[in-house]
């Protein structure tokens, strides 16, 4: 009888839980439009964190971190128990286009569901621990993760769980897509510029061209690309730019630069990458008598999610009645999330922004509003249940 009663008062909680997030429904798809109107590329979020000051301190955190890595916002609540810290992170900035920037990634939608998140906390202490809303900025440029974490650690945060979603044209409404271990691929920019000596386009053997060097190191980065056994797992290196020379039909070229983006699903094999090409570069440039000078750009750790972090999820997931499902693979594209997942137990997962809409970054993308509710929800459960 005991049970039965728990049971049921436990029910009627969650229910009641349920109701208080819903009834603010339509006020959250008018927040998700302001936000929308105000779209700012990275590192330019002023109009943005004005916007998200005005709705959190409605709230009334214990504490808001302001101007973090950038302009980026930190909202604490504390919990009437005690218990573990976690954190929640949305992206603050819009993605350059034709048109200007706009929101074509749905960030706006992730900012909204954290406003939800936060208007729920300021009207429910009653959960364990300690929860940190933070809003990041220069994501799309994904640079603000690292710079949050270096004031994060200046601020004596910490976070025990860290928990990220980005809704996902590609999957039925309102799925929630689990990555086990690896959710996005590590990467880095890589730069290899090779200095000799031009002459006359007329004596072409006076010169000390990088011409052949780049080409030999294209072909040694696809064959690294088809070659099996070498790496653990899945790694790719993509050509994004050369330059040789310039527009002067007079002179054979004395430098050159390539370029690179690697990426892979496992970080040592990343490090093995940019040794292997590095080393094969240097090979080269020293047979042609070329200097060469090597630089790496926009490092990315691969997003490693915690198995506990992911059944914590699972779990809320399933009590909210959203359908679950297991990714085949990692994502290929990087995400600087894994500086959070670097220092605290994370998970990051997708969810579905319904099929047949085009995909993010492209025009006619629309954020799906039918999203925000159950997010929160879910978010909710993760807080208050665990």
């Amino acid at each position: 009888m005991m049970k039965t009663l728990l049971s049921c008062k436990l029910l009627l909680l969650i229910t009641l839980n349920v109701m208080s997030i819903k009834a603010n429904s339509q006020e959250l798809i008018n927040i998700r439009k302001e936000l929308h109107a105000c779209p700012e590329y990275s590192h330019k979020e002023v109009g943005t964190a004005k916007i998200l000051l005005k709705y959190l301190e409605q709230t009334a955190p214990d504490q808001i971190y302001k101007g973090v890595g950038g302009y980026g916002i930190i909202a604490e609540y504390s919990g009437k128990k005690p218990g573990p810290s976690k954190m929640f992170r949305c992206e603050m900035d819009a993605i350059k286009t034709d048109k200007g920037c706009e929101h074509l990634c749905g960030h706006d939608g992730h900012m909204t569901i954290l406003l939800g998140l936060a208007m729920k906390l300021g009207s429910d202490r009653n959960f364990k621990g300690k929860v940190y809303l933070l809003f990041q900025p220069a994501e799309e440029r994904g640079e603000g993760a690292a710079l949050m974490v270096k004031d994060i650690e200046k601020l004596g945060l910490k976070f025990d769980f860290s928990y990220a979603l980005h809704n996902n044209p590609n999957y039925s409404l309102n799925s929630i897509i689990i990555h086990k271990g690896t959710y996005a691929a590590g990467s880095t920019g890589m730069e290899l510029k090779f200095v000799g000596a031009p002459s006359h386009a007329a004596f072409p053997e006076q010169a000390k061209s990088p011409t052949d060097a780049i080409i030999s190191t294209v072909q040694e980065v696809k064959r690294l690309n088809c070659i099996k056994g070498i790496f653990s797992d899945f790694i790719l290196a993509t050509v994004v730019n050369i330059e040789v020379g310039e527009v002067n039909y007079g002179v054979t070229p004395g430098e050159g630069s390539l370029r690179l983006t690697l990426r892979s699903f496992k970080d040592p094999d990343l490090d093995k990458l940019c040794s292997m090409i590095g080393d094969f570069a240097k090979e080269q440039a020293l047979r042609q008598g070329l200097k060469l000078e090597i630089t790496y750009h926009d490092r990315f750790p691969a997003t490693v999610n915690s198995d506990e972090a992911n059944d914590i999820v699972i779990k809320a997931a399933g009590k909210g009645g959203l359908n679950i499902i297991y990714a085949k693979e990692p994502t290929r594209g990087s995400d600087d999330f894994s500086f959070f997942t670097l220092k605290s137990a994370g998970t990051f997962f997708d969810i579905g922004n319904g099929e047949g809409n085009p995909d993010i970054h492209q025009p006619g993308y629309v954020f799906n509003d039918k999203i925000l509710i159950p997010a929160i929800i879910l978010f909710s459960e993760i807080i208050y249940r665990q």
